[in-house]
């Protein structure tokens, strides 16, 4: 079981989310099956939430998809027992 830590820009992103109304349910789901760790979980973010290793700026991070909400996604790095919770958002808000 890994734990977790929030940035200052990921708690502004899912600031601003609430603002918009969105239901932040699918992606407490998706921190709790990330730091679950296990081989299992990390079959379902593979299959179900796309999740893949990012390059460039983001080396050393990975990526996903929230649920089947399209285009929202999150970015974390895992290391030491941690996960550090990056961004949340859309592809424009992140990669831009």
């Amino acid at each position: 079981m890994l734990e977790a830590q929030y940035t200052a820009q990921f708690l502004r992103d899912t600031k601003r989310l609430t603002r918009k109304r969105v239901d932040l349910a699918p992606l407490r789901e998706l921190i709790n099956l990330i730091l679950s760790d296990t081989a299992e979980a990390r079959q379902v973010l593979d299959q179900r939430h796309n999740m893949h290793r990012l390059k460039g700026e983001w080396i050393g991070h990975n990526e996903c998809h929230v649920a089947n909400a399209g285009d929202w996604l999150v970015i974390w790095k895992t290391g030491n027992g941690l996960a550090v919770f990056q961004r949340t958002g859309s592809h424009d808000e992140l990669f831009r």
